[in-house]
């Protein structure tokens, strides 16, 4: 049995985020025959031209739908390449099913160079 059945894991894990278009990025993809319910992201390791994260404006949902937001549009802070911001879920978030993409949502871009790592964690319950 897969550990992320049995834990709150890292689920997936993506480098060099553009955080300056306004875009979709796929972060994680539900496995077949699970439920994926994602806890929290961690952003890190920003890089950038004279890095300093706050323009930014972003949400994390299940296929890129507002309907399914895990974690609500609001503005991201993230001041230097060695911080970390944890973001946790909403209260009453959506959980994934199989095949289903989560994403980050950017819905105002930074308005410089900016990117970052982007952690995924949560867990698995098969469907």
């Amino acid at each position: 049995m897969d550990a992320k059945q049995k834990t709150l894991a890292l689920l997936g894990s993506l480098d060099d985020v553009n955080l300056n278009a306004v875009a979709e990025t796929t972060l994680y993809t539900c496995p077949a025959g699970m439920v994926c319910y994602v806890t929290h992201v961690v952003m890190r390791n920003g890089a950038g031209a004279g890095f300093d994260l706050d323009t930014i404006e972003a949400a994390f949902s299940w296929a890129g739908t507002p309907a399914a937001d895990v974690i609500i549009n609001a503005g991201r802070v993230l001041t230097d390449g060695t911080n970390y911001l944890i973001i946790g879920a909403k209260d009453n978030a959506v959980y994934g099913v199989a095949a289903e993409t989560f994403k980050i949502d950017v819905q105002v871009a930074e308005g410089a160079a900016a990117t970052c790592s982007i952690d995924v964690f949560g867990y698995l319950v098969p469907a």
